[in-house]
């Protein structure tokens, strides 16, 4: 077989019109008029046989305001069904139409296609009622190309402290029965010590699991216990890939596994998960085999509990991987050093040579009034990481060329430089930040779908940034501009257009939230999202975040935090009163330290930075240090100092995403802005008008005209 693309004089049409009608009780009618149309715009395409005949077709729309694909025949002559025709059309269909966030389509329930679409890659997503005469019920069936999202994204930065692990679908359907003497292991999981542990994961696989059940009215109530109860996990591009891998992996070793549950633990696979819980004996059998071939671990959940703390050590990404260095700095790239740096940088695997890199980074140095080039070192030791900053458009920050070396550096280094990246371009009053490298290594692709912000365009990642505090209807006017007049490539400017037109988005925190967080560093000022000012000590927060006061300090900052994209802060909870996640944080720096009065510290008594919360955790300080030491400073011994309530727990806050201000807001102009006379003695509360006033001034002096 082969593929062809026809148009309206192809004479494969009549061929097409012809399949299509005789087959229109299953796909729907379609005019004549308007498959010559579709054939026309190159939307039709037809599977040809070795004689040249047409054996069948896809028939396919591609919408621009959500960047998405429908299918809208998928049709083959009866004499060839059940030959892999189908397949061979929907796999051509999803390799053109990769740069989309996917394909959708409607299928009647009464078709029984439901193995079928699964087995093509395609979720159940939801069921409604039909225009049709008998009114039965259609399927909406997705197939996801992996894209990040505005919302559908896992959220990764709650993923972060916890390990995350995927339950199989038997797990599942145990702990939706609900009857406490039954299924006591995979229960196990739900219980209450383990809730600040685990993040209890699923695929979309779960959801065609759900589909096969024939009461309606059973399948809402199990897709909503699936969305309520546990974390969905996206699977990338590669999920067909792992599927053939893992089924020959299967097959090899004469396992008979449920197909349903074989695709469940490939886009487990594909979602870079790294632990699949199961009960399913010939799984568990094959754990050593799997992990092998695709780093996941197989475990049931009662070794899970026992073998918990050292799959987290196993397992954890930790920033603290920087101690050990003494000093990182970045310093401009000279010419005379392409030659040495090709040794470090070079990225051979994606099929570079030495001379295409040479000649890249020579072009920038020469172009050196449109190109910044810079490399991060450790003093005088070995480059850890370079990136090129290109500004040939005023809209956007391009980054052309974006390395870092492979050791244990790299995936925290290049978080680090892709955030500082963004507050850069938003601070240059651009408006966006592109990553444009053709030859990403796969720690650097890795930590850009991470950030889930960036959207995959025909030129690399584009991410928005809009240094901007705005209401929301200004934002989505200002997003339509932007996507209007700047190209195809910017229409990604319409859908979040669209979201903060969404009704309710200015009640709904977490959306606000989101919606900030994807624009970032935009802020939306009337959005119902909570501020508060929390004090914290010079110390700490030199030590957490705040690199102009390390930098007053004899040792400065220290690498192993300066580098973090987030930190956690403990205190009383009675200080902390009515925080709760998310909400936005002002950072007090105090004038006090103890007993030396904040002695050897500037520009203190003021607001500094300001950063998102993203969890607020009751509970006791070794518990507490326990599960965020990799993310600070303090000591068990500091936090044991930190006053107890009557239960004897403490609080803490987990924060990221921190903008330091160029301009300290004073204590005295605090108190004139928002009206009233704070001491910081606790987390106060703010009004947002106050908290826009502040945010403006802080980053006041940064923003060009």
């Amino acid at each position: 077989m082969k593929i062809e693309v026809i148009d309206e004089k192809s004479p494969h049409l009549q061929t097409v019109i012809a399949l299509g009608d005789a087959n229109r009780k299953t796909v729907g009618f379609l005019a004549d008029t308007a498959f010559v149309d579709h054939a026309r715009r190159g939307n039709i395409f037809v599977a040809v046989d070795s004689q040249g005949e047409c054996i069948g077709y896809v028939l396919y729309e591609y919408t621009r305001r959500h960047n998405r694909h429908r299918l809208v025949h998928l049709c083959v002559a009866p004499a060839h069904r059940g030959k892999g025709v189908a397949k061979f059309l929907i796999d051509y269909l999803k390799q053109i139409t990769k740069e989309s966030n996917g394909i959708g389509l409607h299928c009647r329930e009464d078709f029984k296609l439901e193995k079928m679409w699964s087995r093509l890659g395609f979720v159940a997503k939801y069921d409604k009622p039909g225009k049709n005469k008998e009114g039965k019920l259609l399927i909406y069936w997705w197939f996801d190309h992996g894209h990040a999202d505005l919302f559908d994204a896992a959220p990764t930065q709650k993923l972060e402290s916890r390990l995350c692990v995927v339950i199989d679908t038997q797990i599942f359907e145990e702990i939706y029965i609900d009857k406490e003497t039954d299924f006591a292991e995979s229960k196990s999981l739900f219980a209450d010590w383990l809730q600040t542990e685990l993040e209890l994961c699923i695929t979309d696989e779960i959801f065609n699991k759900i589909i096969l059940l024939k009461d309606s009215k059973e399948r809402n109530k199990q897709r909503n216990f699936a969305r309520q109860k546990f974390t969905r996990l996206r699977s990338q591009q590669n999920f067909d890939s792992v599927v053939t891998s893992l089924s020959s992996l299967l097959s090899d070793k004469e396992a008979a596994i449920d197909e349903i549950e074989v695709r469940h633990l490939a886009r487990t696979i594909a979602s870079d998960s790294q632990v699949f819980v199961t009960l399913d004996s010939k799984l568990l059998e094959l754990s050593s085999e799997i992990y092998e071939h695709f780093r996941v671990s197989i475990i049931r959940p009662n070794d899970l509990i026992t073998q918990l703390d050292e799959l987290r050590r196993k397992l954890d990404y930790q920033p603290v991987r920087l101690a050990g260095t003494t000093h990182l700095e970045q310093i401009p790239v000279q010419k005379g050093q392409e030659d040495l740096l090709s040794n470090y940088f070079q990225c051979e695997e994606q099929g570079e040579t030495k001379a295409e890199f040479q000649q890249q980074l020579r072009r920038f140095l020469a172009e050196s009034d449109k190109f910044e080039c810079w490399v991060v070192r450790e003093e005088e030791n070995q480059p850890l990481a370079l990136v090129v900053y290109g500004r040939q458009k005023k809209h956007e920050l391009e980054i052309p060329m974006l390395r870092v070396e492979n050791n244990p550096l790299s995936g925290t280094l290049v978080r680090h430089l892709i955030f500082k990246s963004i507050l850069r371009s938003a601070r240059e009053q651009r408006q966006f930040t592109r990553i444009s490298d053709s030859y990403l290594a796969e720690s650097v692709m890795t930590a850009i779908q991470e950030s889930s912000s960036f959207r995959r365009v025909t030129n690399g990642w584009l991410k928005i940034n809009l240094a901007l505090a705005e209401t929301a209807s200004e934002l989505s006017q200002r997003l339509i501009t932007l996507g209007s007049t700047l190209g195809e490539e910017y229409q990604i400017c319409l859908q979040f257009a669209e979201s903060l037109n969404t009704e309710n988005i200015l009640t709904d925190v977490q959306a606000s939230v989101d919606i900030e967080r994807f624009l970032f560093p935009a802020k939306i000022i009337d959005a119902d999202i909570p501020t508060f000012i929390i004090p914290i000590q010079p110390k700490w927060a030199a030590d957490l975040f705040d690199e102009g006061l390390a930098n007053q300090t004899l040792f400065g900052a220290k690498p192993e935090l300066a580098f973090n994209r987030e930190a956690v802060y403990y205190g009383a909870i009675q200080n902390l009163r009515r925080l709760q996640a998310p909400c936005r944080i002002l950072w007090y720096v105090s004038g006090t330290q103890g007993e030396r009065k904040g002695k050897g510290f500037r520009e203190v008594q003021s607001v500094r930075a300001c950063s998102y919360v993203d969890e607020v955790i009751i509970g006791k300080p070794k518990e507490l240090y326990q599960r965020f030491q990799r993310l600070g400073v303090y000591k068990l011994s500091d936090i044991e100092k930190v006053k107890r309530d009557k239960h004897g727990n403490i609080m803490a806050i987990r924060f990221s995403d921190i903008e330091l201000f160029d301009t300290p807001i004073m204590l005295e102009t605090i108190r004139r802005i928002c009206g009233k006379d704070y001491d910081f003695q606790w987390a106060e509360k703010n009004r947002n008008e106050c908290f826009i006033k502040v945010y403006n001034l802080g980053i006041h002096t940064s923003q060009k005209s």
